[in-house]
């Protein structure tokens, strides 16, 4: 029996039309534990998709996390964002190149019923966007445009949990007393996963070399 275009079409734009409703009543991507808040208890963060998020608070986020125009549900607190431009330029009709920045950290406080987004300067061409993925730099502005923090460059997630650290130590040392080596790892501790309590209890039975 031959089919006709028609035929054939109507269930694929059915299809197309549902994943679209689909995508469309997607919420923000949690990144708490336990159930879902109302909007009025996280703060949601926008992100453009050039901006690839790499870690949060020092973790990496799970498998297929990386979608483009992503918006983000935080937990009201301070946080600490590792994140990368990434871009990709047609140079033909064959031929791509994409190009990736250096990480860079994010560290600001959320408010609960707030909402965020993150910026970076729009890259004109492949050339602009080289130079600018060698130095990045990111910025996280309000709904009323007060910049709520400022990029650093960094080299990886984990160097991102080593500055929220070092900057809570500078506040604490600041505010009350010297801060110890002790104190940073106590921090580093109460923020670390089972897994990585587990590794680091392996290695200081190591034997002393």
């Amino acid at each position: 029996m031959t089919l006709s275009l028609r035929s054939l079409a109507l269930p694929v734009l059915a299809s197309l039309l549902l994943l679209a409703g689909c995508a469309a009543s997607r919420g923000p991507l949690k990144t708490y534990e336990g159930p879902v808040r109302a909007v009025t208890e996280v703060a949601l963060l926008d992100l453009p998709e050039q901006v690839q998020v790499m870690a949060i608070d020092g973790r990496e986020p799970p498998t297929g996390f990386l979608t483009s125009q992503v918006q983000l549900a935080l937990l009201p607190g301070e946080h600490v964002l590792a994140v990368r431009y990434v871009q990709l330029f047609q140079l033909n009709a064959e031929d791509h190149d994409v190009v990736r920045s250096r990480q860079a950290v994010l560290r600001f406080t959320a408010v609960a019923g707030a909402r965020y987004r993150v910026e970076y300067p729009p890259q004109r061409d492949r050339e602009a966007a080289r130079q600018f993925a060698r130095e990045p730099h990111f910025t996280v502005v309000a709904a009323g445009g007060e910049v709520a923090a400022q990029s650093t460059a960094i080299k990886s997630f984990a160097e991102a949990s080593l500055i929220d650290s070092l900057g809570r130590a500078f506040e604490s040392q600041q505010e009350s007393r010297p801060v110890t080596n002790t104190d940073l790892l106590k921090d580093i501790w109460n923020r670390s996963s089972a897994e990585e309590r587990e590794a680091f209890r392996a290695w200081i039975n190591q034997p002393a070399k």
